[in-house]
């Protein structure tokens, strides 16, 4: 399952550099929260599933996507 890594690591990079920037501590929390749960769904939708498998009907091969 390939993963966009560094997409991901810059995304999170941003999210830091925005936060260090915010004067009201605890309405940051709550937009930190969102921003990194964005980030964590977007890095999961670079995915790609191979699967390889048998079955009665003999061996199988398929590729998914994380939707």
């Amino acid at each position: 399952m390939a993963l966009n890594k560094e997409q991901f690591v810059q995304n999170i990079i941003a999210i830091q550099d925005e936060m260090i920037r915010s004067e009201d501590y605890e309405s940051g929390k709550r937009i930190y929260a969102e921003k990194l749960a964005l980030a964590i769904e977007s890095y999961l939708l670079t995915a790609t599933i191979q699967i390889t498998g048998t079955s009665n009907q003999g061996p199988f091969t398929g590729t998914g996507k994380i939707e």
